[in-house]
């Protein structure tokens, strides 16, 4: 089994990533660091570059996941980094199916009820839809 953990790049170091990895030391389990780039950037960037496919999206995902582990853990030896295109809480989910997990990591922000209700929130929604259990680190992003 493996722990995952799901990073939005956005913060180096990143609580999730040190949360995971002392999860998946303490279980003896192999740690999986995953990002999702969107459809919409990936589309911006294929309309700046002609030879910019999925596989380089998939690929500068898994790079951005490299450098949040990098920064947080010091390498990424032991350490599966995943990338993937689309939606970050369906391609999470996708993710999870796939892998069956131990456990999820997710950052969690603070929302207000309204915010929530508005404009829905990706952590909430993977508790919401997946039985592998998830551990939520709150965050400042």
């Amino acid at each position: 089994m493996a722990i995952l953990a799901a990073v939005s790049g956005k913060k180096s170091p990143d609580q999730v990533v040190t949360v995971a990895n002392d999860l998946a030391k303490a279980h003896g389990e192999e740690l999986l660091v995953f990002h999702a780039i969107s459809e919409e950037l990936f589309e911006q960037r294929s309309e700046l570059a002609d030879d910019y496919f999925r596989d380089d999206a998939v690929h500068d995902a898994k790079q951005v996941a490299r450098r949040v582990v990098e920064e947080t853990v010091g390498d990424t030896d032991g350490v599966t980094l995943l990338g993937q295109i689309g939606a970050p809480a369906a391609s999470l989910l996708e993710t999870i199916e796939e892998k069956s997990p131990s456990y999820v990591v997710i950052g969690s922000r603070k929302r207000t009820p309204v915010g929530k209700a508005l404009l829905g929130s990706t952590t909430q929604s993977v508790m919401l839809h997946t039985p592998v259990p998830v551990v939520a680190v709150p965050t400042d992003e």
